[in-house]
């Protein structure tokens, strides 16, 4: 059985802000895949401005899976599981329904998210995650990407809002972080 990479939408932002999504295609070599909901999500957000690049993500990802009736429920399900009091009905559904597609039909497959919750949830029910920096240090250890140009990156992110890697607090702790001995 194959293994494949189903993005939530904000890896696919990540992405689109660096405009790295042609890399991206790269690294995942045909194995990049996606459910409706966040196919429709990341839609939405290539229409904000900066990340038009978005509209292209479906050469990455290909047709969405769509789930299954029981899958519909387990999306539901997780749904609730991830949300917090106050939140937009819609807000978790894509990871949702991610996991829900995943745990039935790709159980192998790796989840990619940096939402916390998503992936605390999805890890319990035995999934594999991975995030934006583990799949930008990718780049960089498969040359796709030079280090100095994910330094940059990872400045970019950061002035964005998006975050850095956990334990990288400058360009030292960065090294060792892309390259642990």
């Amino acid at each position: 059985m194959s293994r494949f990479f189903f993005a939530d939408n904000t890896v696919l932002v990540n992405f689109g802000i660096l405009d790295r999504l042609e890399l991206l295609g790269k690294l995942l070599n045909d194995k990049g895949r996606w459910c409706a909901t966040v196919a429709q999500e990341c839609d939405a957000s290539a229409g904000v401005e900066g990340l038009g690049v978005l509209g292209k993500a479906g050469a990455v990802f290909g047709e969405p899976e769509r789930p299954t009736p029981a899958e519909l429920i387990d999306t539901r399900v997780l749904r609730d599981r991830m949300a917090s009091p106050g939140d937009h009905r819609f807000a978790h559904l894509g990871e949702a329904e991610t996991v829900a597609i995943m745990t039935r039909r790709f159980a192998t497959s790796y989840f990619v998210t940096d939402d916390v919750g998503a992936a605390t949830i999805a890890a319990a029910e035995g999934l594999r995650v991975l995030n934006t920096w583990d799949l930008l240090r990718a780049l960089v250890r498969s040359g796709l990407l030079a280090r100095e140009d994910l330094w940059t990156d990872l400045e970019a992110l950061t002035s964005a809002g998006r975050g850095r890697p956990p334990g990288v607090y400058g360009y030292k702790s960065f090294r060792t972080w892309v390259d642990p001995a």
